[in-house]
């Protein structure tokens, strides 16, 4: 049996169908529902980056106040990990040379060593007789200048016993004051001379020492008349510190100083002193007038080359 067609118009409809209209809702509801979510994901997405954004600034503003902090807050120097920077200048000049290398002081002048009060007045005043015969040209004249006391870790520092005075480096003079019941005329005003410069390092010190055990030395008269070399050498040399005896002799004269603790800690009120004494005690205004000497020297020669760079920038004011 022939299968039977379809009339025309059906055919059509059949060709071109018209869209059901719940298909065409639902797929409405889907597109929808696809843009919405893909909006949401979109919000989504921004809002993470801009946490991830503001976690990593917050946690940039935070290491920045910590090094802010770090900076303005002074960190405790252990010795640990404090280490000092080689670009930073060392407040003192260092001796290159091992003081096991250079050679012992030897003095081989004359030492005067006086116990009775009218020879140590006496040899005050052919000093003060010396002071004034000197040329009017050199205004002051230099004394080493050095004390020596007893000393006790029971009973502490003892009074003054031994003066030691250098005003040529061939003759040391050495006043053993410790059996005077106060201070010889003539020896204050060797001391208290307004030609005489005393000197020697940390001078000061030894001043108002013999000031406190003999009330008629006048500590503040000397000390303005004083020279500390240790303070000098700093001008000089432009350094900075406090040098001992030991050092500066190290660094001045290239020479070692013996500091036997035997003998500095002895009995210096104990007359008659032994021969090592006199020659410890000798030794430290020697070796005070040579660096006083030198210290001069330098000075001089640093003055006249400042004066020499000053004529060769201005020569019109030298020719004026």
């Amino acid at each position: 049996m022939p299968k039977r067609k379809l009339p025309l118009w059906m055919r059509d409809s059949e060709s071109s169908p018209v869209p059901d209209p719940r298909k065409r809702v639902l797929s409405e509801v889907t597109e929808s529902n696809g843009i919405e979510a893909e909006k949401d994901s979109n919000v989504k997405s921004f809002k993470v980056q801009d946490t991830v954004i503001d976690s990593e600034s917050k946690a940039l503003i935070e290491q920045t106040s910590a090094i802010e902090d770090a900076e303005n807050t002074p960190r405790r120097r252990l010795r640990s990990n404090f280490k000092i920077s080689d670009e930073i200048p060392k407040q003192e000049p260092t001796v290159q040379l091992k003081i096991e290398d250079v050679p012992y002081i030897e003095y081989k002048g004359r030492i005067e060593y006086f116990t009775d009060m009218r020879d140590i007045a006496f040899a005050c005043d052919q000093l003060v007789q010396w002071v004034d015969k000197q040329p009017p040209e050199q205004e002051q004249i230099p004394i080493a200048f050095d004390l020596e006391w007893p000393f006790s870790f029971q009973t502490g520092p003892g009074r003054v016993a031994l003066m030691q005075l250098c005003a040529d480096t061939d003759l040391c003079y050495l006043f053993q004051i410790s059996c005077l019941k106060k201070l010889p005329a003539a020896m204050l005003a060797l001391l208290n001379h307004p030609r005489v410069q005393l000197h020697g390092v940390n001078v000061k010190n030894d001043f108002r020492k013999l000031a406190r055990d003999y009330p008629e030395a006048y500590a503040d008269k000397m000390i303005s008349q004083c020279v500390d070399l240790g303070q000098w050498y700093n001008l000089i040399y432009g350094s900075r510190g406090i040098w001992s005896m030991e050092r500066l002799v190290l660094q001045v004269c290239r020479l070692r100083i013996s500091k036997n603790k035997k003998v500095r800690m002895s009995k210096w009120h104990v007359l008659p002193l032994s021969d090592d004494q006199k020659m410890y005690a000798a030794i430290d205004v020697y070796i005070g007038q040579e660096i006083y000497l030198k210290l001069k020297d330098a000075e001089t020669k640093l003055q006249k080359e400042r004066d020499e760079l000053a004529s060769a920038l201005n020569p019109e004011s030298v020719t004026a």
